[in-house]
């Protein structure tokens, strides 16, 4: 509880503050809070926070009186604790390539509709649903070709430096960074078949560090960008744009490591 409701000032008033969720959700890999200030929703909150005719802390979230929606808000709707249930972590509302229509998500993401017409109508939030599925798509295919770069060189023994060279994972095994369970099977990705490999930022070569900011960073500014409304976030900040450049750096660093092989043979 200490985490939301500061242990010297356990008021629910303090924690329905937005800036109570930045004490951990924040940084490169889970950017919510930085995605959430500079929309336009977070502008909103940061010029008229101060103001008790505007945002009324002393209220329940359930009949609040804000002129703008808060982490709270939306989260923890009608102060309900459970934050993921109205957060987007999941397939239907997250990162993967899932199918976002089958009727599996249905009710996710109807609930998450539910939360935007409190204050825009019904279709206005799902143009914005709609929009930050496409725009995960987009960075899918991106992803996807950053990934199968950094795999075939993988196979052809051009990535440095191999895994062998490297510490042991978790496992205590020599497993590729990217070999995830069943997709990427076989000897030549080390470990067990089926055993999956541990995404990492360290201890990993580097195109495969390329390939986990990507998804780990970039992808995420897309995705969080937005689900909050921070549309340039999303996109000429550094979500797009950073996708784009380190596509350009997997294939720059593969066509280095190409020339590098023919001159040494």
């Amino acid at each position: 509880c200490n985490t939301c409701h500061q242990r010297h000032q356990f008021l629910p008033s303090v924690a329905r503050h937005s800036e109570q969720c930045k004490a951990c959700h924040w940084g490169k890999d889970h950017r919510d809070w930085e995605a959430y200030d500079i929309s336009i929703h977070g502008v909103v909150y940061q010029v008229n926070k101060w103001n008790p005719t505007e945002f009324d802390f002393s209220k329940k979230l359930s009949d609040a009186d804000y002129v703008g929606p808060t982490c709270q808000y939306c989260h923890m709707r009608g102060g309900h604790h459970n934050v993921q249930r109205l957060s987007t972590v999941y397939t239907s509302m997250g990162m993967s390539n899932a199918d976002r229509g089958a009727p599996l998500w249905k009710e996710k993401r109807d609930t998450w509709v539910s939360v935007c017409d409190d204050c825009h109508s019904p279709r206005f939030a799902r143009e914005n649903l709609q929009a930050m599925d496409e725009a995960c798509k987009d960075a899918g295919l991106k992803y996807t070709e950053t990934f199968k770069i950094a795999e075939n060189l993988m196979l052809a023994g051009m990535d440095e430096p191999m895994p062998k060279d490297l510490a042991p994972d978790w496992s205590g095994q020599h497993i590729w960074s990217l070999k995830i369970g069943a997709y990427h099977d076989g000897p030549e990705y080390g470990g067990q078949p089926g055993e999956s490999g541990e995404f990492r930022m360290s201890n990993c070569s580097a195109i495969e560090r390329i390939c986990f900011e990507s998804v780990g960073y970039w992808q995420t500014y897309i995705m969080k960008g937005m689900a909050h409304g921070s549309w340039n976030d999303a996109t000429y900040c550094d979500g797009s744009f950073g996708m784009d450049r380190w596509l350009v750096k997997a294939k720059t660093f593969a066509e280095e490591a190409i020339r590098l092989s023919e001159l040494e043979k």
